[in-house]
């Protein structure tokens, strides 16, 4: 019986132990996923799929669709779900949170290594939007949206970095 543990034991370790190679090679993925979103951050050129809202007044939610925030130069295409409750809105309800708009104003900051903080201030003819992104340099971030129109929402999810370095 001792024999059989210590066999499982050993099987286990060794299972669970990678190759200098394998670790090489994570190492290098993590510093090109690093470098790139870096990049895109400062190009200020970069798409954050959402996979969670987190509305206000309700459970966070997960998403199944395919959600994002995309920020190309000073213009912004929002494709998010938005739940909670709107003060003053156009009938019908209005835009939301699906608009193309202009950034009328911006600010980055590398807050500590590896985390950034983005300010965008947005204007989509219905309302003047600040959405506060955090970003690390794993990929992962927080957006989160502010109005004076609607509460404030959270979203989570990941910033897209192409394939090919």
């Amino acid at each position: 019986m001792k024999i059989l543990k210590i066999l499982l034991f050993t099987l286990v370790l060794g299972a669970c132990a990678t190759s200098p190679e394998a670790r090489q090679k994570k190492m290098e993925e993590r510093i090109r996923v690093a470098a790139c979103i870096h990049d895109q951050i400062v190009d200020m050129h970069f798409r954050i799929n959402v996979s969670m809202m987190h509305p206000l007044r309700y459970p966070p939610k997960v998403l199944t669709s395919p959600y994002y925030l995309e920020v190309i130069g000073d213009s912004v295409v929002s494709y998010l779900p938005y739940m909670g409750q709107a003060y003053n809105v156009p009938y019908g309800g209005g835009k939301a949170l699906n608009f193309e708009g202009k950034v009328v104003y911006s600010d980055v900051r590398q807050e500590k290594a590896g985390k950034y903080y983005i300010v965008l201030d947005i204007d989509n003819e219905e309302a003047l939007y600040r959405y506060d992104i955090t970003t690390f340099d794993n990929g992962s971030s927080s957006i989160d949206i502010h109005t004076r129109e609607r509460e404030s929402i959270n979203f989570t999810g990941t910033m897209e970095c192409p394939d090919n370095p």
